[in-house]
């Protein structure tokens, strides 16, 4: 079928839809209008590289998005974490969904390195990698490390987890440590207690989803990773470690 037959049958197509009233039909192709325009804007305004219209030319098979650089995009957001507790995250392959890792430096063998893989690549992952499955995570490669480096965290209590409703900040000191925890969409991170700016207290802020505006300078962060969203080359918070074991929240303060 050529293009002009094509345009005429939809043109017909749609119009016996709306005489009809056929909801579901049409709101079909709402949903299709509203997939493709936004795609074909960007396309237009020769933004071939933005993942909305990578997404839609792969749809028809006109470019195939690079999956691992996908994947690469995605650990970028979780790295600073890692990367503030001396350790690294190495992508070693991406295959069909499957994202194979290694976790190297300080926070190898660390009890919360399960959990940063966990709860913090993973949902990177799943947000900003539409074909993840799951990871698969490789030892290091026998690189030795610095003993000086490795320390064991020390958790200790920080209350239910019950007791943090999701959108909601606390300040706790533990072992003379200014804690900040946040629970983001029913997820609890935490933070030292402080603005890199000048080190006042953030739990005056504002939690909005996962951006955690500081009350003093207005400097936005991401409330999982600690990354500075508005402004990437300023400092971000420092992220302590954090595991949830029977309902309980506990902190690792050695290493915050």
């Amino acid at each position: 079928m050529d293009f002009d037959c094509a345009i005429a049958e939809l043109d017909t197509l749609v119009e016996t839809l709306e005489r009809e009233g056929d909801e579901r039909a049409l709101h079909l192709l709402q949903l299709i209008d509203a997939i493709h325009r936004p795609g074909l804007e960007l396309i237009v305004a020769g933004d071939l590289e933005h993942p909305v219209a990578r997404a839609l030319l792969a749809m028809y098979d006109l470019a195939a998005l690079d999956e691992r650089l996908q994947v690469e995009e995605a650990l970028d957001l979780v790295r600073p974490y890692i990367h503030s507790h001396d350790g690294e995250l190495e992508l070693l392959d991406v295959e069909d969904g499957v994202v194979h890792l290694r976790l190297t430096g300080a926070c190898h063998g660390c009890s919360g390195s399960a959990m940063t893989l966990r709860r913090g690549v993973e949902e990177v992952l799943r947000e900003h990698y539409p074909s993840f499955r799951e990871i698969v995570a490789h030892e290091p490669d026998g690189q030795l490390l610095q003993i000086a480096s490795l320390r064991r965290p020390v958790f200790v209590e920080a209350g239910a987890a019950e007791d943090l409703a999701p959108g909601e900040l606390r300040p706790l000191s533990l072992d003379g440590l200014a804690i900040l925890l946040a629970n983001v969409q029913g997820e609890i991170y935490a933070f030292r207690n402080g603005c890199p700016v000048d080190g006042l207290p953030l739990e005056g802020g504002r939690l909005t989803e996962a951006v955690l505006v500081c009350p003093w300078h207005n400097c936005a962060f991401d409330a999982r990773t600690g990354k500075r969203v508005d402004d990437q080359s300023e400092p971000g918070l420092a992220v302590v470690p954090v595991a949830i074991e029977d309902g309980v929240v506990r902190v690792a303060v050695n290493v915050a």
